[in-house]
């Protein structure tokens, strides 16, 4: 099994466990139609909390983790990141909100902006199959979702075919 990192088109992003890239988009399906980008992650630690109110919230990341979430996913916000002004900065909310001049925060929001709109345009992939392209467009979905939805069910089909006697192979 590898972990795969999802950058979604509205900045978002998600960390799915699957044997290999299709399985990864096969499950990523069930959060939204494709991500715009999709990778193994080389590392992949993160901690969470539990509150009082029994709820869980990210705590950190691991010491490569979150370094490689920025520069693959994020790599305006992680450039704007090595300025001066922020090298106490934590990509995980905290408790106390980390506080910048105004000059700071305003750069800061600039590249989270940039960021939502960087893969705003990305558009999902088709499925290939005609058959694929018809479910596509009724149901919606990742065209490596569709095709693996058609490959199973003629894989199914197939299997069970049980020709006549008077068929003769092609």
């Amino acid at each position: 099994m590898s972990v795969f990192c999802a950058r979604w088109p509205d900045g978002s992003f998600s960390i799915v466990d699957a044997d290999d890239e299709t399985h990864a988009r096969i499950q990523l399906d069930e959060l939204g139609e494709e991500p715009a980008e999709l990778w193994p992650m080389q590392s992949c630690l993160l901690d969470f909390d539990l509150n009082d109110e029994g709820t869980i919230r990210l705590k950190q990341f691991g010491e490569q983790t979150g370094p490689e979430i920025l520069a693959r996913a994020y790599p305006v916000l992680n450039k704007t990141l090595e300025g001066e002004a922020f090298t106490e900065h934590a990509i995980e909310q905290q408790a106390e909100p980390q506080e910048y001049d105004s000059t700071a925060t305003r750069v800061l929001r600039k590249a989270v902006q940039a960021e939502r709109k960087r893969l705003a345009s990305f558009r999902r992939t088709s499925a290939t199959t005609e058959r694929g392209k018809e479910i596509q467009r009724e149901l919606g979905g990742s065209g490596a979702y569709v095709d693996a939805i058609v490959e199973h069910v003629a894989s199914k089909s197939l299997r069970q075919y049980k020709p006549g006697t008077k068929t003769k192979p092609n």
